[in-house]
């Protein structure tokens, strides 16, 4: 799949002189070191811009705006242009986990318990979604597939038997220890990823580093990819 792009973008390195990321000819060329997540978010209010809500239309301060998934992380929503929209903290925070379309009958809905006790049917209704391993609620307005499975030995990138242990002695756990366990947790009890991983046309892995190393440690062959033909590694 491609995802949607600005016309034109580009990042420099520190010093300014280096293009670290940049668009040609439709395609999104990023050097290895940046952080896909964080460029995803820029790109985002590239194209939608950064002081109106596309919720409630209202200009918002730049401090206020936020970056929406679409559909939602807790449903595999990724962390692609595709999936992210700017929206103030207000409407961002009330939208919670609604699928687009629960979002808008919630917004219909007039009484704050009668909205509350919606949400509450649509938490429920949603939890079907975690264990589909195709995630084919994920879908462009071109039924494009965005989901396939790829061999974990397709893909390039991440490290083979990292566990993620934290170096600490106390009891606390590391903030990458913590996310492991949530890929083992989530998995142990559906089947599932939360989120695709996304990589690059060349395979090179852009995003859910965590889930497939937890892969990777597991033996799990096969993994649900997110393959962004219009994005390109280099080094």
């Amino acid at each position: 799949m491609n995802i949607i792009l600005p016309e034109q973008f580009t990042r420099y390195d520190e010093r300014g002189q280096k293009r670290v990321v940049f668009i040609e000819d439709g395609i999104l060329y990023m050097r290895f070191d940046v952080g896909f997540k964080s460029l995803m978010k820029d790109l985002t209010y590239a194209i939608y811009g950064k002081n109106i809500c596309k919720c409630c239309n209202q200009k918002t301060k730049s401090n206020m705006m936020t970056v929406d998934h679409i559909i939602p992380q807790d449903y595999g929503g990724p962390d692609i242009t595709n999936n992210l929209i700017p929206y103030c903290k207000e409407c961002n925070e009330r939208k919670a986990n609604l699928m687009p379309e629960q979002h808008s009958k919630y917004l219909e809905i007039e009484g704050q318990k009668e909205r509350s006790q919606f949400a509450k049917e649509c938490m429920a209704q949603n939890e079907a979604l975690r264990y589909d391993t195709k995630f084919s609620h994920l879908y462009s307005e071109e039924d494009d597939i965005w989901v396939r499975g790829m061999r974990t030995d397709k893909i390039r990138g991440g490290k083979e038997g990292v566990k993620y242990k934290s170096e600490r002695k106390d009891t606390k756990t590391s903030h990458k220890q913590t996310k492991y366990e949530k890929v083992a947790k989530f998995y142990s009890k559906y089947k599932n990823f939360q989120k695709p991983i996304i990589v690059d046309r060349d395979k090179h892995l852009l995003g859910g580093f965590v889930s497939f190393t937890f892969a990777k440690n597991n033996k799990i062959a096969e993994v649900p990819v997110i393959q962004l033909q219009n994005v390109v590694v280099f080094y």
